[in-house]
């Protein structure tokens, strides 16, 4: 027997914005659910994100929603904020991971087996519009300037000129054993340029760049595959994943950090946990603009007044909220619908799923009593 004080449960109507294709994620592989290519509503997201329409951003988030894309849709909120708002906004990250931490607690509290279920899920919905809504308010800054590297770069002999560490304490104070020898001069030129004596964020920039290509260059010269192995570090990834190089120059990032004030470290962190979000080997070089930005707010003055949003765009963003299920009507109108009682069979079923699941959560909680 089941009791709880207050407790009802609430049958689920279906209502006009819920989300019933009958199509599997798999065939969303490279559209959206009303046909769109994938790539080109991308496209149109940032675009619009960057032109400040927030119906428009809030319409191609929906679609990407819509088909399972959660994880597209991620990159392109990780990648933008720091490409093209940084500093305009230097709290922003702190915001975006809090917001991603609720995804996650979403995502395991019954949809592990099947994201696209979320699509239906009202507090998803509203996460997204609100995060769509506060990237198209935050102040838009200019992109950062990737250094180009050459060959000769990585011939000693020629880039005497770029060495200006005067000692080589930089560097040791994060170097372990098992790192590899082969980057520690640039490991050491880097620390020297974001550390409080120096803050030369373009020449960081340059030895981040050289660090990240020299594995390809060796590759390249060697004409086989090589990896760079480091010492395992505790970063919030996989245990497969502990013992990337890049993870020496997180180290250092979040060494400079803690001298600055204003709540630097606490954003370097955060952009630490963004950068590590599903992290694979790939995402070292399609994420450093995440380390870019955490470079930036060590090595330049940050205003720290700036509010991640303002009232006036806090009552937008609360009505944008609550209207949020007027797009997805309009995104549903291009489902492929299910037979009626195909549609009536499963309303049922995953109502009865979640009444189960909500008392079996309750009961862990002891706010049900079982006899």
């Amino acid at each position: 027997m089941y009791y709880c004080h207050f407790f009802y449960i609430k049958i689920n109507i279906m209502n006009d914005s819920e989300i019933t294709d009958i199509r599997p994620i798999k065939e969303f592989r490279q559209t959206t659910l009303s046909n769109y290519k994938k790539s080109d509503v991308k496209k149109s997201l940032i675009n619009c994100i960057s032109n400040k329409k927030i119906e428009e951003s809030c319409y191609w988030s929906a679609e990407l929603i819509c088909a399972g894309h959660f994880i597209d849709l991620w990159e392109i909120i990780l990648l933008y904020t720091s490409n093209y708002i940084h500093l305009g906004n230097p709290k922003l990250p702190i915001y975006i991971n809090m917001r991603f931490n609720d995804f996650k607690n979403i995502l395991s509290g019954g949809y592990l087996d099947n994201e696209l279920k979320m699509r239906n899920n009202d507090k998803i919905r509203k996460l997204f519009a609100e995060i769509i809504c506060i990237i198209c308010f935050s102040k838009k800054n200019n992109t950062f300037d990737y250094p180009k590297i050459k060959i000769d770069d990585y011939n000693i002999g020629l880039i005497q000129h770029k060495l200006e560490a005067d000692s080589i304490k930089y560097g040791q104070k994060i170097m372990q054993k098992e790192d590899p020898k082969e980057l520690f001069i640039a490991i050491n030129e880097f620390a020297w340029n974001i550390s409080k004596k120096i803050k030369n964020a373009q020449n960081a920039f340059f030895w981040i760049e050289w660090i990240l290509n020299f594995e390809s260059i060796c590759n390249k010269e060697k004409k086989k595959k090589i990896k760079l192995i480091a010492a395992r570090r505790n970063m919030p990834v996989s245990d497969t994943s502990q013992k990337e190089a890049i993870w020496m120059v997180w180290e250092l990032l979040l060494y400079e950090s803690k001298k600055k004030s204003n709540g630097i470290h606490e954003i370097v962190k955060s952009l630490l946990n963004l950068y590590c979000v599903r992290f694979k080997h790939s995402s070292i070089r399609k994420r450093k603009t995440i380390i870019y930005n955490a470079i930036f707010l060590i090595t330049e003055n940050i205003n720290s007044n700036i509010a991640i949003y303002n009232e006036t765009d806090k009552n937008i963003i609360h009505n944008v909220k609550e209207k949020i299920n007027i797009i997805y009507k309009q995104i549903k109108k291009n489902e492929v619908k299910p037979q009626t009682d195909y549609l009536f069979n499963n309303s049922i079923n995953k109502n009865l799923e979640k009444t189960i699941s909500k008392l079996d959560k309750m009961a862990k909680l002891n706010m049900i009593i079982r006899n």
